[in-house]
């Protein structure tokens, strides 16, 4: 499988990069605003339901993608994968408090903007 863990580490930085945006915009489409409603209370529930266990601000996807990273000899990033793609785009070191509050107020905000948005076509109904 080791000759794998490349293809692997690109398809979780695909599979990292579709899901922050589908969580940022989802909601803004009739057709996606269901499944995007479950996938940021998903998100939500990794982070501060298994976070209980896990530690605040779990999540799976970034777990695997961790260990596929160490596999390769990276070594294991001891941060967010959002916290991660920043550093690296923008070559300087970041500030985990800051990013993670960043990152829980927005998503909580398009959490509400995606109960909104349902809510209201359930009641247009």
């Amino acid at each position: 499988m080791k000759p794998f863990y490349p293809l692997f580490n690109a398809f979780f930085h695909l599979f990292h990069a579709a899901l922050i945006t589908f969580v940022m915009v989802g909601w803004i489409f009739p057709a996606t605003r269901l499944a995007h409603l479950a996938l940021v209370l998903l998100t939500l529930g990794s982070w501060f339901v298994l976070g209980i266990w896990m530690g605040m601000g779990y999540c799976p996807i970034t777990e695997w993608h961790w260990k596929i990273k160490d596999a390769l000899g990276e070594g294991r990033p001891g941060m967010s994968y959002i916290q991660f793609v920043l550093q690296k785009l923008l070559h300087r070191s970041l500030n985990a408090m800051t990013i993670d509050r960043g990152v829980v107020v927005a998503t909580v905000l398009l959490a509400v903007a995606s109960v909104a948005v349902n809510a209201r076509h359930l009641l247009v109904r």
